[in-house]
């Protein structure tokens, strides 16, 4: 069944399904009772006949097609269906007891059952009634009500898909008596919701309301708080459609209560989303945005595509009523990438239908039909017969406002065809109705006339008030303004709009504090920085002024030794002046031997106390060297220790030699031996090889 109310609930045996505007989505859920049936008719045939191995192999193994068949994707369920099919049918053939033929009977019945069910979600509603029908015939053969019931709801269910209401009626009424017998009130609750749902779609929405209520109090008596909710949804969705503001948004209410109780955020996002569609038919599009942002959240939580295709949809139609056509648009967009993403064809001709008419009400009439072709091609490729007459209707419509008649004429008469195949009396009288504005442009009264004749009998023969739904459509336009004004005042006073206050309010409070906190945050975080910068620029300061006193000290010290190195340098070099002098006195008359022992005594004073002065100030100035030097190099003399010392200040040869006392010679063969202690080979440098010591 095609509902354009979104959030109705339908039923099929072992399903649940999702009614959306324009399209069904089932939603698989696969059945609890279905498989303990067929194990507990294996068990059954097993205990009355533990002779018969071979029939008991075989019962065994077409319930192991059917389980695996209600587990399996649409193409695999089809193959393994129709193997359990030309299974029981080979084990009838065969013959057997009639017990034994009774239970393989009951698995037949069940896999035809299984695979119309199959091609009913797959929309071959034919397949689905012939395999349907045949299990009914063999389940009334069989004497088993609870097959038959289930039968005839399955039938009811294929003909409201066709909208073939009076036969859907009749056969939810059949299933109705059978569940009744059974005393099956689950059953009985959704053959009452599927009849709700039919005279909703007929306009008969006192009946709707009838059968709802019913569903309701099955649902009540037997404790079924979750189909409890679905009844008020349903409920609410009859009182929009009558304008009964108050107990529709009271009815919404009551079920998502329920739907909250139970945590249930997908059916509490249908629920906001079906407040959302009470208001864009109230004519309050910006109260209907804030409903509908609620359901999207809800949507995007459980990452449900399907839905947010939906709340896309009603967003960009939300929108378009404001003439806000960009968000329309960048809405529909998104709606359009998840329906491709998807492949699901029905979701792409919805969305190009509503872009459809989103151009429409652009008064962009050619992009318009460019949309609803593209809608029409996608209904025909799925064989989506009431929805390709809906969508070429509306092409005619826009060719019409082009001023293409004859063009439109045509698929206006394609559409009355494919309604009038498949009984939809609702897309007969649409058809209807845009011929006889065809024709009226065109000129040709009397067949303008003719068709609104048939539109008019065509109305009187949906039901009993479908006649009056355009003349309550018509008031309801003409009261909009004080139903408004109502819906207004009830709004103010309903428990939504309180609810939605105070958790405002509270988010703005909650935001209050945070951005009281965050400042505060800030302002300690930025106060330790400053804190932390000025304590670090005192630390540096001290820091710059210990290495400046250090760094004087250094300098004073090394002036220090440079002086005493300079003096030194110049006593050693007025001492060897004066022993060269007492080498010249040494030829004079003066006695030699008294000479030679002076030079002796000059000698031995010269280097020693040189050095003595010398160590102390070059300690101070490079303290550690001595130390490093004796630990990493013991095999060096103590004289060898002070010529590394003079190496160390960037002395030449030259100048060690006259402040030592050797001579040139000594010092360059000393400066060998400490060039092999310390592995230092001949091409490096000797001097730089120390100063890193």
């Amino acid at each position: 069944m095609i509902d354009n109310l979104p959030g109705t609930y339908s039923r099929n045996p072992g399903k649940t399904f999702y009614l959306y505007s324009g399209f069904l989505k089932p939603m698989n859920r696969l059945s609890v009772i279905r498989p303990f049936l067929l194990l507990l008719c294996v068990l059954s045939y097993d205990v009355a006949w533990p002779q018969n191995q071979k029939a008991r192999a075989d019962s065994a193994l077409i319930t192991g097609y059917l389980l695996k068949a209600e587990a399996a994707e649409a193409d695999t369920a089809i193959r393994l269906y129709n193997t359990a099919i030309r299974a029981a049918e080979k084990r009838l053939r065969e013959g057997g007891s009639k017990a034994y033929k009774d239970a393989v009977m009951r698995k037949l019945i069940r896999a035809r059952l299984g695979l119309g069910l199959v091609y009913y979600n797959r929309i071959e509603y034919s397949k689905a009634l012939d395999l349907n029908r045949r299990a009914l015939k063999e389940a009334g053969d069989l004497g088993d009500t609870a097959l038959e019931a289930e039968s005839y709801f399955n039938i009811a269910e294929v003909y409201l898909e066709q909208s073939q209401f009076k036969n859907a009626m009749d056969f939810y009424n059949l299933s109705l008596s059978g569940y009744e017998k059974l005393k099956d009130n689950l059953s009985q609750f959704w053959c009452y919701t599927g009849m709700g749902i039919v005279q909703k779609q007929c306009g008969n929405f006192k009946d709707a309301a009838a059968f709802y209520n019913k569903a309701l109090q099955q649902a009540r008596s037997s404790g079924l708080s979750y189909e409890e909710a679905i009844c008020y949804n349903n409920l609410g969705n009859v009182y929009r459609k009558t304008g009964d503001f108050a107990n529709a948004m009271e009815s919404y209410q009551k079920a998502v209560e329920v739907f909250r109780k139970l945590n249930d955020e997908t059916a509490i996002s249908d629920c906001l989303n079906n407040i959302g569609n009470l208001y864009i038919d109230n004519g309050d599009p910006f109260r209907a945005l804030e409903y509908y942002r609620q359901s999207l959240k809800l949507a995007e939580k459980s990452k449900d595509e399907y839905r947010l295709i939906i709340r896309y949809k009603n967003l960009a139609g939300a929108y378009t009523e404001l003439k806000d056509y960009e968000n329309a648009l960048l809405y529909l967009e998104d709606a359009l990438k998840l329906a491709e993403k998807s492949g699901d064809k029905s979701f792409l001709a919805s969305c190009n239908m509503q872009f459809g008419k989103l151009h429409e009400a652009k008064n962009d009439f050619i992009i318009a039909s460019a949309f609803f072709r593209k809608s029409v091609n996608l209904y025909a490729a799925i064989d989506a017969l009431p929805e390709q007459s809906e969508a070429l209707v509306e092409l005619a419509n826009s060719l019409l406002s082009q001023n293409l008649v004859d063009e439109a004429i045509s698929n206006a008469d394609e559409a009355l065809l494919i309604a009038e195949a498949t009984g939809s009396l609702k897309g007969r009288l649409d058809a209807c109705l845009c011929l006889a504005g065809c024709y009226e442009k065109d000129g040709n009264s009397l067949r303008a006339y003719h068709y609104l004749k048939s539109a008019t009998a065509l109305k009187d023969s949906i039901y009993t008030v479908e006649k009056y739904r355009t003349i309550e459509e018509i008031e309801a336009g003409f009261a909009k303004s004080e139903l408004k004004k109502e819906n207004e005042a009830l709004i103010q006073n309903s428990l939504l709009q309180k609810q939605a206050l105070r958790t405002k309010n509270v988010i703005l409070m909650l935001l209050g504090i945070s951005l009281l906190l965050g400042i505060a945050l800030i302002w300690m975080v930025f106060r330790r920085i400053n804190e932390a910068k000025h304590q670090a620029g005192v630390i540096r300061q001290q820091s710059d002024e210990k290495i400046g006193r250090l760094s004087e000290d250094l300098i004073s010290k090394e002036r220090e030794l440079t002086s005493k190195t300079i003096f030194i340098n110049q006593k050693n070099q007025l001492l060897e002046k004066l022993i060269g002098e007492l080498d010249e006195l040494k030829k004079s008359e003066v006695s030699a031997q008294s000479i030679q022992h002076l030079q002796l005594q000059l000698r031995q004073e010269l280097a020693p106390n040189a050095w003595k002065e010398f160590e102390i100030q070059f300690n101070e100035v490079h303290p550690g060297f001595q130390g490093r030097l004796l630990e990493n190099y013991p095999e060096l003399t103590p004289a060898e220790r002070r010529l590394c010392s003079f190496i160390r200040l960037d002395m030449n040869t030259r100048e060690i030699s006259s402040l030592s006392g050797q001579s040139i010679k000594s010092i360059e063969v000393a400066r060998t031996r400490i060039r092999k202690k310390l592995g230092v080979p001949h091409e490096q440098n000797l001097t730089n090889f120390i100063a890193v010591i």
